[in-house]
């Protein structure tokens, strides 16, 4: 293939990224019973602000290729990347069919914009050729009641961050595709599939992370202090086991009380009970916190989530 055809033919599938906004979650290119067919679709319907999400590649080529694994960084649009994992490629009627699980976790409701994927099919003398999943949209649903002080709700990710409207989203995004492809020669070059799954420890940062840099200790204090207790009780649980997003503050600190040898130190359950409680005040006792008292409250729980270590049980039948 000559430059001036393979540069049409980036052009090409640029303008089918592009054209593809606003599609359905369920995305393709080709037909289903084509030579050539690669879908993604996100699960559940609805997807729920905070909860996990799947994202489901499917790629079917001619028997005799395959496919070069898709890399995904650590986010995907506005959604925090958590894992991404392959089932075994299978050969059946003269099709090579593989399919990947991409997790993920929305930080913020409304249409959210999904960017194309790229796609390289390797044929048996090596030779890549793309195939370009066309860009989309999903609708996000929030999972808050606003009037609700309940604790129960607490979300076990990444708040809402700060959207681009979606014109100068699918701008950068044009510039981003076209300087991948033609910088880089459409993936010419094997890309390395990463697999990599996260500790609780990494989520729990990550999480504050993206709370610290959306903007919403300014905007709303009071959602602000739910995801950032959110953050913390989850990765008690993932840690522990113990279910604290489904307790009131009362309920958890009366719970790791009656089990001080389990899981908490003295000085844990101390930092843990000033933190929660002083978030409550804010949650529902509207008060109103100092810009120091916030930033204070951030390391308090960033620094919990870096050193905290859940002590080992006691063994049965050893002291008290």
């Amino acid at each position: 293939m000559n430059s001036s055809s393979h540069l049409k033919r980036k052009l090409a599938l640029l303008l089918i990224a592009l054209l593809a906004l606003g599609a359905a979650p369920v995305r393709t290119t080709g037909p289903a019973d084509g030579e050539r067919y690669a879908a993604a679709e996100i699960a559940p319907d609805p997807v729920r602000l905070g909860r996990s999400a799947e994202m489901t590649i499917t790629v079917v080529l001619p028997a005799g290729c395959e496919t070069v694994p898709p890399e995904f960084g650590a986010s995907y649009g506005a959604m925090t990347v958590e894992s991404v994992k392959a089932d075994p490629p299978t050969l059946a009627g003269g099709k090579h069919t593989s399919v990947f699980h991409v997790g993920l976790i929305p930080n913020e409701s409304g249409e959210l914009f999904l960017p194309p994927i790229p796609i390289d099919a390797r044929d048996a003398s090596g030779a890549l050729s793309p195939l370009l999943i066309p860009a989309g949209s999903v609708e996000v649903a929030s999972q808050f009641d606003p009037e609700s002080a309940s604790l129960s709700e607490l979300p076990p990710s990444a708040p809402p961050v700060k959207r681009f409207p979606w014109i100068l989203a699918a701008a950068l995004l044009a510039g981003a595709v076209t300087f991948v492809f033609l910088a880089r020669g459409m993936f010419r070059s094997p890309i390395a599939f990463a697999a990599k799954e996260l500790s609780p420890r990494q989520r729990a940062l990550r999480r504050l992370d993206v709370l610290k840099n959306s903007g919403l200790a300014e905007t709303d204090l009071r959602e602000y202090y739910i995801h950032l207790t959110g953050i913390v009780r989850v990765f008690i649980e993932e840690t522990t086991g113990i279910r604290a997003p489904e307790q009131t503050t009362e309920e958890f600190l009366r719970h790791i009380e009656t089990e001080p040898n389990r899981h908490f130190s003295p000085e844990a359950r101390g930092r843990l009970a000033r933190f929660l409680e002083s978030a409550d005040m804010v949650k529902f006792a509207k008060f109103r916190p100092a810009p120091g008292e916030v930033a204070a409250g951030e390391e308090s729980a960033r620094d919990f989530l870096t050193t905290f270590e859940p002590a080992a049980p006691p063994k049965e039948g050893g002291a008290a």
